[in-house]
This record gives C-alpha cells, structure tokens and sequence, in this order.
C-alpha cells in the first residue's frame, strides 16, 4: 500500500489564490530519451493460472437462476479459459467458444480448431479447460443447396493433419505436437457447431437455461437441431457482472499492466517537445509500451484525442494524456496534465485543484462507497478549490479487460450506467479531467483496486502536473 499524502488544505476560501504560488518540479530527463527495450518477463506467480473468478461465477449464475455460460466474444472466451485462439488473432467471425457450466462437477470446455492442441500441448500443467476440437467436412458437397432436413445430419469429419515427420521428431515440444494431434484429429467434430454441441452435452449444458454473450450461437445450435431443450438468455450483462470483481490472478495482472503502462505513459510525457503533433505523441507511447511488453490500447493528447488546439505542442499551453494500454489482456489506465515550458499561473492553479479532488476521492474509497459519491464528492472539491464547475468532469469506472468493464442496469431497454458499490477485488480508475475548448485540458487518473479496507494504487504515484 502506497503511503498517501494527508488530504490537502485549502478546501476554504483563498486555496485557489495560494495555487498558484506553488511550484511544480520541470522534468529533469526532457527531450527524446533513449527506449531500454525490456526483455521478455516470466511470472511465475500468475503464468499457467485460470484467470476467471471461480466463487465469484458460481454466485452471479445461481442469482440469475443460469445454468451455464457460452462465450464466443473473444474477451469472454480469453477470460473462461485463458486462452486466444488462432482464429481470434486471424480476426475469424467464429473463432471459437467456451463453456462454463454452473456445476463443479462438470467439466468446462474451449472448443476451437485441431491445431489448438499443439499450443495446448505447449501449456502442458497449466490450469486449462478441456479442448473440444473441430475440423472440417469431407463430403461438404452433399450440402451444397441443402435443405433444413440435410443440414441437421452430422456430414463426415476430415481427420488429416499436418505433416509429422515421425522418424525425425526427437524433441520434447514435437513429441507434444503429435501426441495431441493424433488425439484430437482422432476426436474433433466436423464444424463448430457441432463441436460446441458436444462440448454442452459433455458438460450437462444440452438443455437448461444458458447465458450467451452473441446470440448467433443459438441459431448455430438451431442449424444443426441442438438447442430444442436449451433456453438461451442475452448475457453479456452476465459477463460483466462476472468480471466485476477480479481474482487474485488478474488482480496480480492489472498490477503489472497498471505500473508498465503508467511507466510508458511518463516516458513519453517526458519526451515530448514544442512542435510534436499528436501522431508523434501516440507513436512514442506505441514504442514505450512495446519495449515494456504492453500492447497499446489508446492514448488520448491535446484536449480529447488527437485534439491540440495549435495542431502541435506549444509553450505555456496545458493539455490532457490519458493512456491505456494492456499486458495479457488487462488493461492500464492512467493520466496526467501536460504543459511545455514555465507553467502559467492559470495552469498552476487549475492543477492545484485537480491534486485537491483526487486527494479527496483517495480519502473515501473503500467498500460500501457509489459511484454517484464519488462524483459529487470528487466535484464539490475540485470547484470548492477553484476549478471553473463547467469544465469539470468527475467519472469512476472499472477497469479490466476492457477499458470500461462495468456491468450496466438490467431495467433499461438500452444501456445506462449502474451506479455501481463499490466491493473488495474491484479495479477501477476515477477520470478527474477539466476540459475547456479555447482555454485546454487536464486530467488525473490512476489505476485502483479496492482492498478490504480501503484502497491500494496499481500505479506508481505521480503529481497530476508534468512540465517539460
């Protein structure tokens, strides 16, 4: 736990004329810093683990009375079984899917193409799901123009393969190789959905009321006649509710992407120059996170993306980074207010306030605490402090797989927000930027996670202003 900060003073009267005598440290290392490229990394305490929050999945299916899950969101999919399949990197409609039934006893499925067993193979004593193959059909022509009848008879499986060279395979990873695809060429299904229809009825979810996060996989279960028991019920709201609490796995993986992204966050606020436009900005993040093995979600510069005012940096002018990239899948999220040059007294005083609402969310999140709190709390501190009340934005929201992975209002017809209670195990940010067309911007935000008592920084601990 980061050691925080008293709250700061000056939330009377006369705390936004004191601001603006405060002086903000200029960044020492300024100007185009050389890129030390990180070398891949092993976690030994997260590497091989389930990623999904087991209890946590049981308790949201019996409270919406599921009886099990089917996934064919690639995320959903990642997160029931910690596994990216090679369609979903090929960017295929219908890369694959997982199941997750409600009962312990029953096994989960990831149900992708026979090759899949080689990278299975590789993960050998990872915590992993059971691989449900599918190949191809061999008498697909029997199909062409095929009736409702005809497309309801399984047609015959392709069983090849790659080429396995037995007399010359000698290695550990190759022996793997062919032993799975012997094993899973000799099982797999002739298409998806039949494979996924195999997966239900091997795990007890052939009938019964299952949660799905795309409803095309009814009507490819209906295709091929395997969903005339099955209640399918829209669950992407399921996912997320799912999600919303994170195991002690992602919690360790959001702690590594939070501190690599903040980290390539500041190096790139820290090489930034007069005269830099956006593209160069979002190219240098794209590197600083590159060689400190995130991949790079987004990053927001000027007033919103892409948005600076000049088209370039320009002395003495304030304006926003927020950045978002993600190590494994979860994501960093993390922002700061930027000005080249001495900083006008404008800019001092504005940043001064956004330290004070920042100091004072930090001092109220723990468990039990709304969403709506934190804004009015957050906003009342900011302005009390003598932020300009129309620029200011105050928003929590959780962060995980996706950048903004909170569950939204079952009661609604389209999407609104909950307002969420905060529990133990959640990771969120709160955005705290102040937004002014004509005068320019500026943010804080760190990632969180709410612990038992209070709150811990998955982040390190910055001063919402960045001179350089």
């Amino acid at each position: 736990m980061i050691k925080r900060r008293a709250l700061l003073k000056g939330l009377a009267a006369g705390t936004a004329a004191a601001a603006t005598a405060t002086t903000f440290a200029r960044s020492t290392t300024a100007g185009a810093t050389p890129i030390e490229i990180v070398k891949a990394e092993s976690f030994p305490h997260v590497d091989g683990k389930a990623l999904i929050n087991f209890e946590r999945a049981y308790d949201v299916m019996e409270e919406e009375g599921i009886d099990g899950l089917i996934a064919l969101n690639w995320l959903n999919v990642y997160y029931l079984t910690s596994t990216v399949s090679i369609g979903t990197k090929f960017r295929s409609d219908f890369a694959s899917f997982a199941t997750f039934p409600r009962d312990r006893n029953q096994p989960r499925h990831f149900v992708g193409l026979v090759p899949e067993g080689w990278h299975f193979a590789n993960r050998s004593g990872e915590e992993l799901p059971e691989l449900m193959p599918f190949s191809g059909a061999t008498n697909w022509r029997d199909y062409i123009d095929a009736d409702e009848a005809q497309t309801k008879i399984k047609p015959e499986t392709f069983r090849g393969g790659w080429y396995m060279n037995e007399e010359l395979i000698d290695t550990p990873l190759e022996k793997g190789w062919l032993d799975a695809q012997q094993k899973y060429s000799a099982i797999a299904e002739p298409g998806r959905a039949w494979a996924l229809a195999k997966a239900l009825k091997e795990s007890g979810l052939d009938r019964g009321i299952i949660a799905v996060d795309d409803m095309r996989i009814k009507y490819l279960l209906e295709s091929i006649g395997a969903a005339d028991n099955i209640t399918f019920v829209e669950g992407r709201n399921v996912f997320r509710k799912i999600r919303h609490v994170k195991s002690t796995v992602e919690i360790e993986l959001m702690r590594i992407g939070g501190q690599k992204n903040a980290a390539a966050a500041l190096a790139t606020s820290r090489s930034l120059e007069v005269g830099m436009r956006f593209e160069d900005i979002e190219r240098r993040f794209r590197t600083e996170c590159a060689a400190r093995g995130n991949e790079t979600s987004f990053i927001i510069a000027g007033v919103s993306i892409g948005l600076l005012p000049h088209g370039q940096i320009v002395p003495g002018e304030a304006f926003l980074i927020d950045a978002v990239s993600h190590f494994r899948q979860y994501h960093g999220d993390f922002a700061r207010t930027i000005v080249a040059g001495d900083p006008p007294k404008e800019v001092l005083r504005r940043a001064k306030a956004n330290e004070v609402g920042r100091e004072a969310i930090f001092n109220m999140l723990k468990p039990g605490v709304r969403y709506s709190e934190i804004r009015t709390f957050g906003r009342e501190a900011m302005v009390k402090a003598g932020m300009p009340a129309e620029a200011v934005i105050v928003n929590p929201h959780s962060v995980g797989l996706e950048h903004d992975d909170d569950p939204i209002r079952d009661d609604t017809p389209f999407p609104v927000a909950s307002d969420v209670v905060l529990k133990a195990g959640m990771t969120i940010t709160v955005d705290l930027p102040y937004i002014e067309a004509g005068w320019g911007a500026g943010h804080n935000e760190d990632l969180i996670l709410i612990t038992d008592t209070g709150f811990e920084l998955l982040n390190t601990e910055e001063e919402p202003l960045i001179v350089v």
